[in-house]
């Protein structure tokens, strides 16, 4: 028998899951009555520009194509969020997530300005939130491997690098492709400046937080007090 575990997959991921496998059927249904979901809740940067369609930044990531594009970022959302869930926390995780998201969504939107044929397009997938995730788990787990296609071992950090690349490039030599290259460039490169800040952050408390401890003693016991040699905590 074999003694291969999967971790429990979190609560949150759970509801992402749901949420976007509810749309996708919804979106399905909906098309056989002549509607496209995807003009009113995928990232079109005409109506967001013009119509103030702002939740489109946002619900964009919830709406697939297919259901080949459904089930590869749902699968990559399970492989890699759930290992970052338990390593950051549920609050961290969300936010992460969508940030990055958001960013793919914006990026969406500044790329219209340079290319206007991407103006009137809608976008969709969550794609900007896994390259996100992506992003993580490569810095996280870089030497931990990954299998692409199931059969070719690739280092993690390694891995981010490659597809960083290819996505770079793509975004320049195949402008007609239906894949929305800005879009996994700008999750990928928010959750970077993400990451870098919270670093940050937490390298500036550490730093205030050692100076207020060498700047200030609590006494802790007041009791048999030699006023030459206090007992101090710090």
């Amino acid at each position: 028998m074999s003694n291969l575990r999967f971790p429990k997959t979190p609560k949150t991921i759970k509801v992402i899951i749901y949420v976007n496998v509810i749309v996708y059927i919804a979106s399905f249904i909906s098309e056989r009555f002549g509607l496209d979901l995807s003009l009113i809740f995928g990232a079109t940067p005409v109506l967001i520009i013009e119509k103030y369609f702002l939740w489109q930044l946002f619900t964009y990531m919830f709406v697939h194509a297919n259901i080949f594009h459904l089930l590869l970022n749902l699968l990559m959302l399970w492989m890699l969020g759930t290992e970052l869930y338990y390593l950051w926390g549920r609050n961290f995780f969300i936010k992460y997530y969508f940030i990055c998201g958001l960013g793919g969504g914006i990026s969406i939107l500044l790329m219209s300005f340079v290319d206007q044929r991407t103006a009137l397009i809608p976008t969709v997938g969550s794609s900007g939130a896994i390259f996100g995730l992506l992003l993580a788990y490569g810095i996280t787990f870089k030497n931990k491997l990954l299998y692409v296609l199931g059969l070719f071992p690739v280092k993690a950090g390694i891995l981010v690098i490659i597809l960083g690349a290819v996505e770079f490039f793509s975004l320049f030599s195949n402008k007609d492709s239906s894949i929305s290259h800005i879009a996994h460039l700008g999750g990928l490169i928010t959750g970077l400046a993400y990451l870098k800040i919270k670093e940050l952050e937490k390298k500036l408390t550490a730093k205030k937080y050692s100076k207020l401890k060498e700047r200030y003693k609590v006494v802790v016991d007041n009791r048999d007090i030699d006023n030459d040699n206090p007992k101090l905590w710090n």
